[in-house]
């Protein structure tokens, strides 16, 4: 290993949720990692970010890229339930699609760290999981098991549902693995939640409030990194504008076990969010999802273009 490579910062990768439209995070990848040719350490995410993020971090995401590019219908990705008092949706179709594209062991030996979150409906916890759990696919889909539009996922007697229901901390996995840099691609804008049009049916009042739910947890997450960011820059600034004899002190203080700042560092956070007119959850429409692809990618090259 060279010294550059021991000596270069970590870099993490947060994916949320948001169905249909992780088509824009698709877009986003397609840039940086085919184009700007970006590189990640950890990757984490939940809901579609968990099941974009085990492609990224395997090594394939091409072959998933294929997969958003080839999609028709909602058909591709799901099936009707008969049994539709326990959840109007099954994931048939998309439990095959993960089944043939996950390597449990190539993503093991990439080398990378991967987390993804669930929540565990019995003790009302949430959940988090990474590359080394098992079975990884059923853990994988109850990530993005949305309440009330899909039965729950049964692990080992338990029911797990959409992470994004509870992702209070979605960057700490990150952070707690050293990550230095992270690149946040969100499936809706982080601050602007408006919608013109009306929700009318329980499906369309479950998902819009799921997606406030998941929406309001990442921009909090969000907003406490770049306090934390804050307070360390003028800490800095003060130690910096010190006298000799009280930047001694400072230093002193500092060492101490109970220095409130003592296990908090600066992370730079880069991110990238979509314009308000993305696809529905489940609106799996081949066009809105390949201009929801072209979207995220454009926006990605502005966003890096203007960082260099």
């Amino acid at each position: 290993m060279t010294e550059r490579a021991e000596t270069k910062p970590k870099r993490g990768l947060l994916l949320t949720g948001g169905g249909a439209k992780g088509a824009f995070q698709i877009g986003a990848l397609k840039y940086i990692i085919g184009e700007s040719v970006r590189d990640y350490d950890i990757v984490s995410g939940f809901s579609v970010g968990a099941l974009t993020g085990a492609m990224v971090a395997q090594g394939d995401f091409e072959l998933l890229h294929e997969v958003w590019a080839g999609i028709q219908s909602i058909r591709d990705i799901f099936g009707g339930n008969l049994r539709f008092y326990k959840g109007f949706l099954t994931m048939k179709p998309l439990r095959k699609i993960v089944e043939k594209l996950l390597d449990a062991e190539k993503l093991r030996s990439s080398g990378k760290r991967f987390f993804y979150f669930t929540v565990d409906l019995q003790n009302g916890l949430l959940v988090e999981r990474d590359e080394t759990s098992e079975p990884l696919t059923d853990w994988l889909l109850a990530s993005a098991t949305i309440p009330g539009v899909f039965q729950p996922v049964e692990i080992d007697g338990r029911q797990y549902v959409d992470g994004g229901v509870m992702a209070t901390n979605p960057l700490s996995p990150l952070i707690r693995e050293g990550a230095e840099e992270i690149d946040i691609i969100t499936c809706r804008p982080v601050s602007d939640w408006k919608i013109e049009e009306r929700v009318e049916t329980l499906v369309e009042v479950a998902i819009r409030s799921l997606e406030l739910i998941q929406a309001e947890l990442v921009r909090v997450d969000i907003e406490k990194c770049r306090l934390i960011n804050s307070t360390l820059e003028k800490w800095s600034g003060v130690k910096d504008n010190a006298s000799f004899v009280d930047e001694y002190f400072l230093r002193r203080a500092e060492r101490k076990s109970e220095f409130p700042l003592k296990e908090y560092r600066r992370v730079k956070l880069n991110i990238i969010e979509p314009p308000s007119e993305m696809p529905g959850v489940l609106e799996f429409d081949n066009k809105k999802i390949n201009r929801a692809i072209e979207a995220g990618y454009e926006k990605a090259a502005k966003t890096f273009s203007l960082a260099q």
